[in-house]
């Protein structure tokens, strides 16, 4: 018995859709594709009449993508990337263009000192790293992503790399190196703030029953945190992955052996639609490999 053969939307109408989707604008989806806003339009309502779902809503000035939309879009895009990878023309060149978008103190303090083994392992690999603090869109700014969170964000693949834990460093000549000794000895010692990294959880796990205490110096960055620490401006609370260079050099101490965990962990992020999994797969399990020997390192 012969299958009933499937009539497809037109390649047009799928490139406008994913467009439209991408730039959640049907106005510069229309500029990309060199077509008009009427355009883009006239080919979601031929998709929305065929699949009979509304595939997007608007939201102020822009055009949000429904649920149906989202998960039509994953599809389409796999579609779309294997005709362009099938009718692309050899170039002689196997290397691979990758953006990896990273937070500032992870770039500089985990991220860095790591990319000569980068190049060594992935040497077909031409990597950007896109440094910012807000997360950069996946797909359109960022290839993939380490974040720093909870987890759980929608419309991406995340795999944890790396749980964090705080505890409190000092530089080795802090008061002239006469280090406090005990926790208790901390009320006495100048503690540099950072509004997320909060004392009041590290001091309730070290037996002392008093809130939060004032801090000489404010930082809203890890890493110039780190650094006024190291200067000897003070005790600074540290996460661990950030402050592991430092505390193998010796230009920073850890302060007692207790430490709380953090809330938050270093997630690996991606879609599943891009066009160069395996590529992004090389470059998790290369991240896999480094985050494994990170948690032996101090």
């Amino acid at each position: 018995m012969l299958s009933k053969t499937v009539r497809l939307p037109p390649l047009a109408t799928l490139q406008a859709f994913e467009a439209a989707v991408r730039h959640r604008s049907y106005t510069r989806a229309a500029e990309e594709l060199h077509l008009t806003h009427g355009a883009i339009s006239h080919h979601v309502a031929a998709l929305e009449a065929r699949l009979g779902v509304r595939l997007f809503v608007r939201e102020k000035n822009r055009m949000r993508p429904t649920e149906q939309g989202q998960l039509l879009v994953v599809k389409v895009r796999q579609a779309l990337g294997l005709l362009e990878r099938g009718f692309a023309q050899p170039t002689g060149d196997a290397r691979k263009r990758i953006v990896l978008s990273l937070m500032p103190p992870f770039a500089s303090r985990w991220m860095v000192p790591r990319l000569a083994d980068f190049r060594t392992q992935l040497p077909d690999i031409d990597l950007t790293l896109d440094v910012r603090m807000a997360p950069a869109e996946l797909g359109t700014e960022a290839d993939c992503a380490v974040r720093f969170g909870p987890g759980g964000w929608p419309d991406v693949q995340q795999e944890r790399l790396m749980r964090e834990e705080l505890f409190p460093v000092c530089a080795p000549g802090f008061r002239e190196g006469l280090l406090p000794r005990t926790p208790a000895e901390l009320r006495h010692c100048a503690l540099l703030g950072n509004p997320w990294l909060p004392w009041e959880p590290w001091l309730h796990a070290a037996g002392l029953d008093f809130p939060e205490p004032p801090q000489s110096l404010m930082f809203t960055d890890s890493s110039v945190l780190l650094d006024a620490a190291a200067s000897g401006l003070g005790v600074a609370m540290a996460r661990r992955v950030l402050v592991e260079g430092d505390l193998r050099s010796g230009r920073l101490l850890r302060l007692f052996d207790v430490s709380v965990p953090d809330p938050y962990s270093y997630l690996f992020v991606w879609r599943a639609d891009h066009p160069h999994l395996d590529t992004l797969h090389r470059i998790r399990a290369w991240l896999r490999e480094q985050a494994a020997g990170s948690q032996l390192d101090i």
